[in-house]
Formats: C-alpha cells, structure tokens, sequence
C-alpha cells in the first residue's frame, strides 16, 4: 500500500492510508507494524471497531477528505481487493482515484 502511496503522491494526489488490526489479532500486531509504513491502529474488544462497522480481514473503507464513506470494497466482493494481483491493485488505486477525483 505504501507503494500506491507514493505512485498517488507522484501524480499530485495527498492520500492517507490507515489499517485497523483485530482485537484478534492482537499477537500479530508486530509483523504488521514491521511491515507496514503508514499507521497501524488496534482494534479492542471495548472499541469493536471492525463490529462497528461489520468489517471481516481485508474489507478496504475509502472516505473523503470530510471523514465521509464513499466507497466500500468488501474482501469477499465481487471486486477483487487483492493488492498482490494486478487487478486487485488496479481495483483499490481506481476506487481511490474516484473519490480523490470527485
């Protein structure tokens, strides 16, 4: 996601990316943050953001520069969200466009 980061950036584009790990996942916390460049949040069982939500793993939420939900890209949709396929990335990078676009 850092690598879409900075194409976005690139072509004029401030965008920010966030990811919320499951209160789950709490013993994978590490790995992710060793990966990730951006900020990683942790999600509790008091907080229960992903219920708040009714999110499941991979599930990507795009919101406006207003804080608003523009678009919803469900991991088990009929879009694939995989970032590690062409058209998965291609997917996320268009919907992102389309709000900063808009």
């Amino acid at each position: 996601m850092d690598r879409m980061r900075l194409e976005l950036k690139k072509a004029g584009h401030e965008v920010e990316f966030v990811a919320i790990n499951a209160s789950s996942a709490l013993d994978d916390q590490q790995k992710l943050i060793d990966r990730c460049a951006f900020p990683l949040l942790q999600d509790t069982d008091e907080i229960n953001v992903w219920g708040i939500q009714g999110g499941v793993k991979d599930d990507i939420y795009v919101y406006d520069t207003d804080g608003a939900l523009r678009v919803f890209l469900p991991a088990s949709g009929s879009t694939s969200t995989n970032l590690s396929s062409p058209q998965g990335y291609a997917n996320l990078k268009n919907a992102i466009l389309g709000v900063v676009n808009d």
